[in-house]
Order: C-alpha cells, then structure tokens, then sequence
C-alpha cells in the first residue's frame, strides 16, 4: 500500500490501488466508483486509469459533497 502525503507524491497517472489507498475504500467499491458516470475514469483497452488533476477536481467539486440534515433532539 502507497502511503500519499499531499498531491506532489501523487503519480501523474492514477490506478485503482492509488484510488483505494486515497480514499481508504474497497477494492469493490473503488471499481464501482470507477464505473460510475461523474467519476474522471479513461478506458485504455480494459485498463482504467484516472488523471491526477481530473481526481483533484472531482473530489474537490461541491456539487458531489453530501448536504446533512440538522438533527432535531
């Protein structure tokens, strides 16, 4: 496992073990998040790969946080 201290030690190029190690998921749910439409992934053959800069912006897009509700007590 990767270990990623900040976004200069990110490959230019992301694989799903560097997406699962980022973001602490699944190997399955990393590969349904690369399957998913609004994610940045490029089909190479069968090879999916993410750009870095793509990742950046996905994961820093306001429109794809989650809104809570308040909690009434």
């Amino acid at each position: 496992m990767n270990d990623y201290y900040g976004t200069n030690n990110l490959p230019l190029v992301l694989q799903a073990k560097d997406i699962q190690a980022i973001l602490g998921i699944s190997k399955g749910k990393t590969y349904e998040l690369m399957n998913s439409a609004g994610f940045p992934t490029i089909f190479i053959g069968k090879r999916m790969v993410v750009p870095r800069d793509a990742f950046l912006d996905w994961l820093n897009d306001d429109k794809r946080k989650i809104k809570r509700r308040p909690i009434y007590v």
